[in-house]
């Protein structure tokens, strides 16, 4: 036991912040294995005879095995820990990357993309959970926001990288080389993660003193369970879940469809509807850091957590809805595109202030919690992505499903005023 004199006198080390650049690249794989079949699906189409309907299914078909899944995933996290969940989350995801490459037709694909889709499910949920473990509550946003930039920088990444090498070597041989980033991550995270900061040879007791704060130690995790019946009967958590949903609609649009967009009604080449499909994305991974360090001065300023987060949300979700609904209305690709980056990165103002909150009710079930939240966007995005197409075949162009965003957006707006932060479901 170290003495409290010695802990106040010892400079802190900052092991953490070797646990964020953990969680900033597994962030950024993730999105750059996530949105690469965006900018395949003109040629993957092509290959394999696909319609824009059944291109909807493939796109969505990710997102329900991934809702499915993403509760059992997050519970599992909170259970066994997050080194081992997240290790096996990254293998699986890398591995249907891979697999993605090798289907010769559409029943092949969909069967991978559903595969896939459970593989990942859980990723975020534990990754935010472990942030919870490893940063005290007043830099929790921002940790958040560093992490969902690297997502955000992935998925700017991906598309003008994806459409040089899919003109170079082909789709297939692109999902294999994207697929193979993943294990190398999981080689250096099992090696150096701990679960429990404590562990950690790293960090020494003023370091562990800041992120524990007040707080006593986790119980052990054999003692673990979740408080499912305060859990579906919060308010908050529901209104995190309503959120959440409204959240991942518009935002899917630029995962799934942003490059056939571009490339089908304003007349871009592929390589320049990849460069374009990157900016909002681009955007985005701005506004995520800039999001959670604006929430978490905030909350330092004020003492207000509930309306230090509430402010953020609601305010961006209201300029995200502002750029999806003008976006709707111009008829030039580069308006259309600095609009979206408005939106998407309105939208990630709020980002990575929904994942402190969730992980701030949750408590000890914080990704429990969090996996609920994000069954959510899952969800959502199962019908943004077949919604986009149809409402693109029913009405001749994508205006109507930029609209449609708008109008999600302010819905989602309201709810952030209806969501507590310091309403806790278990400590």
């Amino acid at each position: 036991m170290v003495a409290a004199s010695q802990v106040r006198t010892e400079t802190p080390t900052r092991a953490r912040l070797w646990v964020l650049c953990l969680s900033f690249l597994v962030s950024l794989i993730t999105y750059l294995d996530r949105v690469c079949i965006s900018a395949a699906a003109p040629a993957m189409s092509q290959d394999l005879s696909l319609t824009s309907m059944q291109m909807g299914y493939v796109f969505s078909v990710f997102a329900l095995s991934y809702a499915v899944f993403e509760i059992p995933a997050g519970w599992w996290g909170d259970r066994v820990g997050q080194r081992s969940v997240l290790t096996r989350i990254v293998s699986g995801w890398s591995i249907f990357t891979i697999l993605t490459g090798l289907a010769r037709s559409y029943p092949v694909l969909l069967i991978t993309r559903f595969l896939f889709g459970g593989a990942e499910a859980g990723a975020y949920p534990t990754l935010s959970r472990a942030l919870a473990r490893w940063f005290p509550a007043d830099e929790r946003a921002w940790a958040n926001g560093v992490m969902w930039t690297g997502a955000r920088l992935g998925g700017a990444i991906a598309p003008p990288v994806a459409a040089i090498l899919i003109a170079s070597i082909g789709w297939r041989a692109t999902f294999g080389l994207f697929g193979c980033i993943g294990f190398a991550w999981c080689a250096v995270f099992w090696a150096w993660f701990r679960d429990d900061p404590a562990e950690h040879k790293g960090v020494n007791a003023a370091e562990l003193e800041k992120i524990r704060g007040n707080a006593a130690p986790a119980p052990s995790r054999a003692h673990f369970h979740a408080p499912w019946a305060r859990i579906f009967s919060s308010g908050t958590v529901w209104a995190l879940f309503g959120m959440y949903f409204c959240s991942a609609y518009g935002f899917w649009f630029f995962v799934s469809w942003l490059p056939t967009f571009l490339m089908r009604e304003h007349g871009l080449s592929l390589a320049k509807s990849g460069v374009y499909s990157s900016l909002p994305l681009a955007s985005g991974a701005i506004a995520c850091v800039a999001g959670g360090g604006l929430s978490d001065w905030l909350v330092r300023c004020t003492g207000n957590v509930k309306w230090s987060r509430r402010a953020i949300g609601a305010g961006g979700f209201i300029l995200a809805a502002a750029g999806f609904g003008f976006a709707s209305k111009v008829h030039s690709p580069l308006a259309a595109v600095l609009l979206l980056a408005l939106a998407d990165g309105s939208h990630d103002l709020a980002l990575p202030v929904a994942w402190a909150t969730v992980t701030d009710v949750g408590g000890r079930s914080g990704g429990t919690t969090s996996a609920f939240m994000n069954m959510a966007s899952s969800l959502s995005a199962m019908v943004s992505s077949v919604s986009a197409a149809w409402l693109a075949t029913r009405f001749g162009s994508f205006d109507a499903m930029l609209a449609a965003a708008s109008g999600v957006y302010l819905i989602g707006a309201i709810l952030w005023l209806r969501i507590d932060p310091t309403q806790r479901v278990n400590a």
